[in-house]
Order: structure tokens, then sequence, then C-alpha cells
């Protein structure tokens, strides 16, 4: 799933959270429980790359700004 960012820039956050490593998932599903109190197992399966799940426009959006910019690298 891709959203479309100022015309130019297009994420895809799925391909972006599966790229990550073990520790950097963990932290960024925390970050969106504390910030929009998304249940992290079932981000996790919205997010993995075979997941029959959708994600939700309001949740997309979140999760664009989230890694647009970068709250979940500033979370401890």
């Amino acid at each position: 799933m891709q959203v479309k960012m100022d015309n130019k820039n297009v994420i895809d956050v799925r391909d972006y959270y599966n790229k990550l490593c073990r520790k950097d998932k963990g932290k960024f599903l925390r970050c969106l429980t504390a910030e929009f109190d998304y249940p992290a197992s079932t981000m996790s399966a919205k997010l993995s790359m075979n997941s029959q799940l959708r994600i939700r426009k309001d949740e997309m959006i979140n999760i664009t700004n989230v890694i647009k910019l970068k709250l979940w690298e500033k979370e401890e």
C-alpha cells in the first residue's frame, strides 16, 4: 500500500516496516501504540508483507507521519 506525499515522494509503509530490524520494529510498534493507541499485534499483522488485513486510511496517514517525522526514532 502506498501513500502519495508532496506529489513526488511515495512511501510504501509495509516495505518500510519490513526492512526494519527486529529491535526497530518493536520500537516502531511501541511508538504507534503510545501515540495512537493502536494494538501492537494488530499493527504488526497489518504491516506484514503477506497480510490479508487492510490498513485503514486514518492509520495510513498516522503511520506515514510517524515515518516522515521520524517520531519512532525518538522513542526511548
